[in-house]
């Protein structure tokens, strides 16, 4: 405990007797955490949305639309195809690709859940932990 307490000692001898130290040590830190803590955000808005819709019915188009409504997403195209959707994601014109299979609709009115297909570029960590 002793020998704590002399580093400590040293260290606060050393502080004062440079006195170029104080600034950086108490002063460069409150700067930082004042423009910092106004860069740092993790809100998310215009995330790049794409789909496939490989049902065509009106439940899969409700669902696009709740999406298209959302000031989160932003629709960038629909694909034919997921070859076309992913090179498109490649490319870094879209962030989330959302995927509705075939008998979407039919699968959800008997009551048989269904999946949906969700590709998220995660490149950019914060849009990428928010679907």
């Amino acid at each position: 405990m002793k020998t704590l307490g002399f580093i400590i000692q040293k260290e606060f001898k050393q502080i004062f007797r440079n006195k170029a130290m104080l600034p950086i040590i108490f002063i460069l830190p409150l700067i930082q955490l004042l423009i910092l803590s106004n860069a740092a955000t993790f809100e998310v808005k215009d995330v790049k949305f794409s789909f496939i819709d490989h049902d065509h019915s009106s439940m899969s188009r409700g669902l696009v639309e709740k999406f298209s409504a959302s000031p989160f997403f932003n629709i960038v195209n629909d694909f034919p195809s997921s070859s076309m959707a992913v090179t498109a994601m490649l490319k870094g014109e879209v962030d989330v690709i959302l995927e509705i299979p075939n008998h979407f609709e039919r699968d959800l009115s008997k009551n048989k859940g269904a999946s949906l297909g969700l590709s998220i570029n995660a490149i950019d960590g914060a849009a990428a932990g928010i679907p």
